[in-house]
């Protein structure tokens, strides 16, 4: 199938419609509750950094925690790079802890590469979609075992630390959705995407966040636009 012609694509009128209300209400305090006690576990008994992954008394993560955690992230330390990760992962599976566990076993068996593709990824994030998907997914495959490609752009996500300039947004396969039966993205794949396709999904978005912003009077992050293409 051809690459569909993103330019004739048009935000869906419930999105602009949504983007009306304070945008720290749907990002900032965006909350996911999580299994913070099963964290903190598994990455222990892997003998990784990292931990309290969530916090003492706490059971959920805010979009805002993130953002706090990337605005002062030392990438050149494993400890706070990879509670960073945790912090990714337990907000994007919730109480669903899916291959976590593997996730984390994996890292603790060769740490190496996947600190190093973290920092690639985290320092090419904030001006280049592509490069910084492709740290992550080098060739379409996991750089970080079993981080696929709807978790791999929340990293790339969050590293913006909440910037509304930041280029990057996530795409999993509920935003997919949307975008291919909505908006008319029919060459859009359903969980699997090349890093040409994260480029081109983060610029369609830079491009509606920019309309927006014209058309309110402020800056429209990338993820307002994502947010509501989740939740059509």
């Amino acid at each position: 199938m051809a690459p569909t012609d993103l330019s004739r694509l048009s935000l869906p009128r419930a999105c602009r419609d949504a983007l009306a209300g304070p945008r720290a209400e749907r990002i900032d305090q965006h909350t996911v509750p999580v299994a913070a006690h099963w964290w903190d576990v598994e990455v222990a008994a892997a003998r990784l950094p990292g931990v309290p992954v969530v916090g003492s008394g706490a059971g959920v993560l805010s979009r805002g925690d993130l953002f706090e955690d990337a605005a002062t992230l030392d990438a050149g330390s494993d400890e706070e790079l990879l509670r960073f990760l945790w912090r990714v992962l337990a907000w994007g599976s919730g109480m669903k802890l899916r291959l976590n566990r593997r996730r984390i076993h994996a890292v603790a068996a060769d740490p190496a590469p996947a600190l190093a593709a973290l920092r690639r990824a985290l320092g090419a994030a904030p001006h280049d979609p592509a490069e910084a998907y492709e740290a992550l997914r080098p060739r379409g495959r996991s750089a970080v075992p079993s981080l696929g490609p709807a978790f791999a752009t929340k990293v790339l996500y969050f590293a913006g630390g909440g910037a509304v300039g930041h280029p990057c947004a996530i795409l999993d396969a509920r935003v997919a959705a949307t975008l291919r039966d909505t908006c008319g993205w029919d060459s859009l794949g359903g969980t699997v995407w090349p890093a040409r396709t994260y480029d081109r999904y983060c610029a369609l978005l830079g491009r509606w966040a920019g309309e927006e912003g014209e058309r309110l009077g402020r800056p429209v992050g990338v993820d307002e636009i994502e947010r509501r293409l989740f939740a059509p």
